[in-house]
């Protein structure tokens, strides 16, 4: 699926803009795409078998999409935006709350979400050392999933 995936890529596609040419891989480069993907799926197996011994995941679960951290990213380039003055309030408070409905469309609980989150930030930074970056969203997650004041035990996701 994935190499045809790859071929169909340099066909020709017709869109509302008009006739648009793909671009050709090499049989090479097609394999070098397949073995990143394989790799990709490797690290994200082995980051959910860690998140389930750490008690992130229950078990047999997965994480079905790290969209989460591109939610978290977008909600704190809003508050940043704000800050340096390249929106109002206003503005940064709808773009908050447009990621924040798209997270609560894709995700089932506070804790599907935070599996996400850090999912999404591990595979941007961590490399699979479950270094700090790691372990400060685990201790987070924790405080949050535990704490009889966290926001996660007295907001109810939707």
């Amino acid at each position: 699926m994935l190499r045809r995936s790859i071929e169909a890529a340099g066909e020709a596609r017709i869109t509302a803009e008009g006739v648009t040419q793909g671009r050709s891989v090499s049989a090479a480069e097609a394999e070098s795409q397949v073995a990143g993907v394989r790799r990709m799926i490797g690290r994200i197996a082995r980051y959910e078998a860690r998140f389930r011994a750490d008690g992130l995941l229950p078990e047999s679960s997965f994480v079905r999409t790290a969209e989460a951290w591109d939610y978290g990213r977008a909600s704190g380039m809003a508050r940043w935006g704000l800050g340096a003055r390249f929106c109002t309030l206003e503005e940064a408070e709808q773009a908050v709350l447009r990621a924040g409905r798209a997270a609560g469309s894709a995700y089932r609980s506070w804790e599907d979400f935070s599996a996400a989150y850090i999912l999404g930030r591990c595979l941007h930074f961590d490399e699979e050392e479950f270094g700090p970056w790691y372990g400060e969203m685990v201790d987070a997650h924790r405080i949050l999933t535990t704490d009889p004041a966290s926001p996660w035990l007295n907001i109810p996701w939707r």
